[in-house]
């Protein structure tokens, strides 16, 4: 899916919004200035009059650094800081105009995130990432009875949570990949869900989809009748910077599917680029589906999580269904 004209001048719009409030907020500091610090007025009509000047040379750049640095002292001297009439961009990087290079010819990260928000804002799941919040994570529902393994269902699901949160906290200074796999309704989409909301609110590029939309995508970009380079669809699966890939296993299963799966996730390995996968599929099931290959590169660069022994979905209809104490 390349963007569209439409698509496009949607996120042109946002930076040219972005531009024009810049623009008004230092016209109205502007104006404060002035009427609060008439020597500021002075300074600006005498800028005026010298750049206009055609009786001497003028160096219009030295001139202009002397008016700016006289500009800030008396902001300065009168409390203003000295940046009150240069407030900072939205995007510093690109300077708000979703560019940047040389030549103004490289698409920033700001654009980029622009556009595969946009792309993905319909996914189903997307929807929901910015209502999913650790704190309502609830522990007192998992049973606290130990397995064969000598852990509990409870203690599985508080360990899932804390790598959770670290996961957030320590996403620009680490690389890490999560695999929660466990029965229907047992907290995997919840945490992911999560995760990816706490990373949205700062900026960050996430994708949340399920596989078998993942797969969709795969194959439209390799099998359409117009592949094109600029798909940012397909690209942003292995540029954003986290994708999380929900209920893996429900797609069809066949060789397109694993080696696709495999390509992916070791490209995005190679690139630090950090994925989350859930599924309900048990972990001999994973090695058999997508051949043991796939299955090792997970291991070796995955943090496994198993969640089982509790169906929130099923207790919250079963306490809906409960009638009300009169």
């Amino acid at each position: 899916m390349k963007l569209t004209n439409t698509q496009y001048n949607q996120i042109m719009q946002i930076y040219r919004e972005a531009q024009q409030e810049r623009d008004e907020l230092i016209r109205s500091r502007r104006d404060e200035i002035r009427e609060k610090i008439p020597e500021f007025s002075k300074l600006e009509d005498a800028f005026i009059n010298d750049a206009r000047r055609r009786d001497v040379h003028v160096d219009y750049k030295e001139l202009t650094a002397r008016f700016i640095e006289e500009e800030k002292k008396i902001l300065r001297n009168n409390g203003y800081p000295e940046d009150y009439l240069e407030p900072p961009y939205q995007c510093p990087d690109c300077k708000d105009t979703g560019y940047v290079g040389e030549y103004n010819d490289i698409p920033c990260h700001c654009l980029k995130k622009h556009a595969t928000d946009l792309i993905y804002r319909d996914e189903p799941i997307m929807k929901r990432l910015l209502t999913d919040h650790f704190e309502d994570f609830d522990l007192s529902g998992y049973s606290s009875e130990r397995d064969s393994s000598g852990m509990s269902s409870r203690e599985n699901a508080q360990q899932a949570l804390e790598q959770s949160k670290r996961f957030v906290e320590t996403f620009d200074n680490s690389f890490h990949n999560l695999f929660f796999y466990g029965t229907s309704g047992s907290g995997k989409t919840f945490l992911s869900s999560c995760i990816a909301g706490s990373l949205i609110n700062t900026d960050h590029t996430v994708i949340y989809i399920s596989a078998v939309r993942l797969f969709n995508v795969c194959s439209d970009y390799t099998f359409g009748e117009k592949k094109n380079t600029d798909d940012y669809a397909y690209k942003s699966l292995f540029t954003a910077d986290l994708l999380i890939i929900d209920d893996l296993g429900t797609e069809v299963s066949n060789t397109f599917t694993t080696s696709t799966f495999f390509y992916l996730i070791n490209d995005r390995l190679l690139n630090s680029k950090s994925t989350i996968i859930s599924t309900n599929l048990t972990l001999n099931e994973v090695s058999e589906i997508y051949s043991q290959r796939v299955y090792s590169r997970l291991v070796e660069k995955y943090n496994f999580f198993h969640l089982f022994g509790f169906d929130g979905r099923i207790e919250n209809k079963l306490k809906d269904m409960k009638p009300a104490n009169k």
